[in-house]
């Protein structure tokens, strides 16, 4: 996002991190503690119990079809539910979903997931939901015209029944193979079977969706609090653009008994300063905390930190005509110092990135962590870079290159930016680098239409396995959105995608990694994502996911303070 989600495809350190906050945190994944032990017992159940939070940003749309950053997944979380969800021990577990499905084969020899749904689960409006939820919502996002998708792929790489085809204009939407049997059964035919097929399940792109309402909103559904319908934990009960927004219990979710916090109120500050005095005044319930301020806070009993599973990265927009050269790439990637940057600017517990796919994410089938099996495959090294810069610049024909930085527009990012940008000027001779700051939905918009040089990104991890920060960068991919293509890359990805043999299958992915990092410089690695924060000691069962949306609030509660 994290996926979820991201999920969020713009670099936004502390909006990954304070957009719901957990006792520590990035966007995707801790150690699992939590600010304080779980149990209800801990918390009144006669105490209106109410959260407060600040973000950073706001809410760039509760439409699921098209949510592809980490704000919109991780409200997408609370006040919608699909078949599974992420349980408070980090458990993939049924939602709408009664149990797990019932898999059996069809005469081509596909796979068949029967599911049975909630029979008592209604929209916030009192509709129903249904299986045809589910075919409206599904069927939408495969739809080559509905505009500003870019999670689609999920359906051919989760195998569903012809969604390739429909995707490339090839088939009708009503070939995708999902089939409403009857109001509370669900069929869904998948090419071959995925072991993480829970994971994207529990996915806001394959959230159900009410037609009857998507359709009277037109062109606004999903822009406004009123312009949505909500089937999950929780509702958007109000929500001001720039200022911020308020979730409310939603009293007819089907689980609605399980939810204990009434509401939770998210006020809209970007400054960090600004968010650590709201915090010390006790008008918010948890901070994040970067640079200087770990050092002042790190031996407050409510100072938590963490490592997750997020990785970060420089973007190179391949249609620049000096950045579609891999030497010029490699050569920005390796010319600024990491170490510095993560250990004095960001101080927050987060390492240095050697790779795409993070350490202590994924076993391969031999036992080895994916990261530690690759290796390194892109460090510091200023020598080796002005090689490749030298390179570069003599197969352009040119001395000196301008580049411009896309970047988010917090005072505290201003300075881990302005030091890429000195290191590289310094280092890169005749290399010019400005820096364009802009506020996150700007920034979401301008790198979907790639109307940048490099952009600082990252992605978190939607499901527990390496595709999902693999596959995104096949060609034409909707989250490629940099003009990388590699006809090797997209064999290899393809390959694992579709093989039943789990040991080649980590292979090709291994070699897919290497390709994309270390043989076409396609990203410049930054850092794997920690998290450093402040925590009321009253708020009870905060944990990060290691995928998908970040926290449920559904698990969550407040002691009596």
């Amino acid at each position: 996002m994290r996926g979820k989600s991201k999920w969020s495809l713009v670099l936004v350190l502390v909006l990954a991190l304070s957009m719901v906050l957990s006792a520590c945190g990035s966007s995707k994944k801790s150690d699992n503690k939590s600010s304080s032990d779980k149990g209800s017992s801990s918390a009144d159940s006669n105490y209106t119990q109410v959260i407060n939070f600040a973000t950073t940003e706001d809410i760039p749309t509760l439409d699921t079809a098209v949510a592809n950053d980490q704000v919109s997944f991780q409200v997408a979380g609370q006040v919608y539910e699909g078949l599974y969800t992420i349980d408070d021990n980090n458990n993939l577990v049924p939602a709408l979903a009664v149990g797990d499905p019932t898999i059996t084969k069809d005469s081509a020899g596909n796979s068949v997931y029967t599911f049975k749904l909630q029979p008592n689960a209604k929209w916030s409006n009192g509709d129903p939901v249904t299986a045809k939820d589910f075919v409206y919502a599904w069927q939408d996002v495969v739809n080559p015209k509905t505009k500003n998708v870019t999670y689609s792929y999920l359906f051919p790489t989760l195998g569903v029944l012809n969604s390739e085809d429909i995707m490339a204009g090839k088939k009708p939407v009503t070939d995708l193979g999902v089939k409403a049997v009857d109001d509370h059964t669900l069929q869904v035919t998948l090419t071959h079977q995925v072991p993480f097929y829970k994971s994207l399940f529990a996915m806001a792109t394959f959230y159900p969706k009410d037609q009857k309402f998507v359709e009277a909103q037109g062109k606004d559904y999903g822009l406004s609090a009123d312009k949505a319908v909500y089937n999950g934990p929780y509702v958007l009960s109000s929500w001001q653009l720039g200022a911020g927004w308020t979730y409310k219990k939603n009293p007819n979710y089907w689980d609605a008994k399980d939810v204990q916090v009434s509401q939770i109120n998210e006020k809209v500050v970007k400054d960090e300063q600004a968010q650590i005095n709201l915090y010390n005044g006790g008008q918010i319930d948890a901070v994040v905390l970067t640079g200087d301020y770990v050092n002042k806070y790190k031996s407050s009993p409510e100072f938590h930190q963490t490592l997750g599973t997020s990785v970060y990265y420089l973007k190179f927009n391949e249609q620049n005509k000096y950045l579609k050269n891999p030497d010029i790439r490699k050569a920005i990637s390796m010319a600024w110092d990491r170490q510095p940057f993560l250990s004095k600017l960001v101080n927050d517990g987060s390492i240095d990135a050697t790779g795409l796919v993070p350490k202590g994410f994924y076993k391969t089938q031999d036992g080895q962590d994916f990261r530690e099996e690759n290796g390194s495959l892109q460090d510091y090294d200023l020598a080796q870079a002005k090689k490749y810069w030298k390179k570069g610049l003599k197969e352009l024909g040119v001395s000196k290159i301008n580049l411009e930085i896309l970047a988010y527009d917090t005072d505290t990012y201003k300075n881990e930016i302005s030091y890429i940008q000195d290191q590289l000027q310094t280092n890169l001779p005749g290399l010019t680098v400005s820096v364009n700051q802009q506020e996150f939905k700007v920034m979401l918009d301008k790198e979907s239409s790639m109307k940048y040089d490099i952009v600082t990104a990252g992605w978190g991890p939607d499901y527990q396995d390496p595709m999902t920060f693999l596959d995104m960068f096949t060609t034409g991919n909707g989250n490629n959105q940099m003009g990388y293509s590699n006809k090797q890359y997209d064999a290899l990805i393809k390959d694992a995608q579709n093989t039943t043999d789990l040991k080649k299958r980590d292979q090709d992915m291994l070699d897919a990694e290497k390709i994309l990092i270390q043989q076409d410089g396609a990203l410049g690695l930054m850092y794997q994502q920690g998290g450093a924060t402040l925590v009321k000691p009253y708020l009870v069962n905060f944990k990060l996911h290691p995928f998908g949306f970040d926290y449920s609030y559904k698990y969550m509660s407040v002691k009596k303070h």
